[in-house]
């Protein structure tokens, strides 16, 4: 995994009296009691959602805590001088605070280090910690185990479930279209397991869709970087329409992909060397949004379609939250990419469904891809009435976390 070191904000430096003493030094039910009744009431706003993580034992005096970060594209690495972000100066026992526990990266995390003489550390960071070059596991997943959480207010719930099987009948086709699908995170990053299942989808889901003379593009970890050769290889082929479908975690304006950092900016570039193409883009990242503004002036991008907006991040698979089910609870991968493609997959079932995409595809003079992508954006909300379809598939949605993008040309 490519790092580069963070230099956190440190936001308190404090020791707690009460608990230690002379001859005191705290266990870890000590250092427990001194996070809840100390550090998180000045940390967690009233009325936000958290979680605390414990680590299983104490680290050693010299533990080098960083936040993971990913580098800049043709960045050679971390370098060797950059500053270290925090360094234990005794044994001490870590926390994580998960200001959106569930949720992809980057958000708002807070490392809390408390120390055998009950000193304390408490530093702001956007990513997840990586300590002596290794992240618990408990810190990358969406439910962790519940012995690991000291605290917190969200009630999350994953359900087991099986990669959906899709299956069309012939469809309509008039262009030759290419689609890429990527998955950008590595082994060791958060929520690998529910972006893997993201990417299977939609290979699943797009498979099933191309025509025979369609082309299909799957990329992931490390190869997940080469995105944009990977257009460049489809566009030299004669493709005539685009679809990238992106599963990443991601800031404003850009996407981490296999440990590198791909701007709305360089995307769009890139698209706007194909003036005879058209693009669909999908991306499921944190603060996603933010790239339908950058995308949407160009001419010849169709539909930008983002998991959430500007300021939001992305969830992986929710089935319960807030006490509400899913009503697509038997789906996996991240929320909102299984609830586009359920949609979609319902609208390509559905015969009179199918025909008014087509229909509408007409009136607009646009291919039935882009019309799908977008109305099935629509339908995944429960907002497409017009096609029959009402509930809405996406739970973090409903439950007011996310808001999903829309953007289309016509």
């Amino acid at each position: 995994m490519s790092l580069i070191i963070v230099l956190l904000a440190l936001t308190s430096s404090c020791s707690d009296d009460e608990t230690t003493g002379p001859d005191k030094t705290l266990d870890m039910n000590d250092a427990i009691d001194l996070v809840i009744d100390s550090i998180l009431p000045e940390e967690v706003q009233p009325g936000q959602e958290y979680r605390c993580l414990r680590m299983v034992t104490s680290i050693p005096e010299g533990s080098v805590i960083e936040a993971y970060a990913p580098q800049q594209p043709g960045s050679a690495g971390p370098g060797a001088s950059a500053p270290v972000s925090m360094q234990t100066t005794e044994e001490s026992y870590f926390f994580l605070l998960d200001l959106a526990p569930a949720t992809m990266y980057e958000h708002d995390v807070k490392f809390i280090t408390v120390g055998k003489s009950g000193e304390y550390t408490v530093e702001s960071a956007r990513w997840w910690p990586v300590i002596n070059g290794q992240t618990p596991e408990q810190f990358l997943v969406a439910v962790p185990d519940e012995a690991y959480v000291i605290a917190g207010n969200v009630n999350i719930k994953i359900n087991p479930s099986q990669l959906p099987a899709f299956q069309f009948g012939p469809l309509f086709r008039q262009y030759k279209e290419g689609f890429i699908v990527v998955q950008g995170l590595m082994p060791a990053e958060a929520l690998y397991f529910d972006a893997y299942n993201t990417y299977a989808n939609g290979v699943s889901f797009f498979e099933a869709y191309k025509g025979s003379e369609d082309i299909l593009t799957g990329i992931v970890q490390s190869a997940a970087a080469d995105i944009l050769d990977r257009i460049d290889y489809q566009a030299n082929e004669g493709v005539e329409i685009i679809t990238i479908y992106i599963i990443a975690h991601g800031g404003t304006n850009y996407v981490n992909l296999g440990g590198f950092s791909i701007t709305a900016d360089s995307f769009a570039a890139k698209m706007a060397e194909y003036p005879g193409i058209l693009f669909n883009f999908l991306v499921g990242s944190c603060h996603s949004g933010s790239f339908i503004d950058d995308l949407s002036p160009l001419a010849n991008v169709r539909v930008v379609l983002s998991a959430c907006a500007s300021d939001e991040g992305a969830k992986p698979d929710w089935d319960e939250a807030a006490g509400l089910t899913d009503h697509n609870a038997e789906d996996s991968g991240s929320e909102w990419t299984s609830s586009l493609l359920d949609a979609a997959d319902i609208i390509l079932g559905t015969p009179n469904a199918w025909t008014q995409i087509l229909t509408w595809a007409s009136e607009h003079g646009v291919p039935p891809t882009c019309m799908l992508l977008y109305q099935a954006g629509g339908t995944a909300l429960g907002e497409d009435d017009e096609l029959g379809i009402f509930d809405n598939l996406d739970l973090s949605n409903r439950t007011g976390h996310t808001t999903p993008g829309f953007y289309c040309s016509w």
